[in-house]
């Protein structure tokens, strides 16, 4: 666990760093995304969450970087996360630019 905290640190003081660099050069603006979420039945690891982007010609990094330190290592192989638990999941979102957008999402159970 201490790794993934340190990798998410690491992570999201880079992304300040180069969050910002960014925005003055190319103008990163706020990633656009939705979530579309299939609620886990009590107990059960059956939960999915979805991303959809708003601009579809862009290319995305997700990395689910607070379940273990290889997913943090990791982009998603797709733009959904399957056999969830309820509970909280952390994820950072990169673009084809480098910009970059934190999200928590709430799987609540059924």
């Amino acid at each position: 666990m201490n790794y993934t905290k340190i990798l998410l640190f690491s992570v999201l003081l880079s992304s300040i760093t180069i969050g910002s660099v960014k925005a003055q050069v190319s103008g990163c603006d706020d990633i656009n995304v939705e979530t579309k979420l299939t609620e886990p039945a009590k107990g059960r690891s059956n939960g999915k969450i979805e991303f959809e982007f708003k601009e579809k010609s862009k290319t995305y990094k997700i990395f689910l970087i607070n379940r273990d330190a290889k997913d943090a290592k990791s982009p998603l192989k797709g733009l959904d996360v399957r056999d969830l638990k309820a509970g909280f999941y952390d994820f950072i979102i990169v673009d084809d630019r480098g910009c970059t957008k934190q999200l928590t999402v709430t799987l609540k159970g059924i």
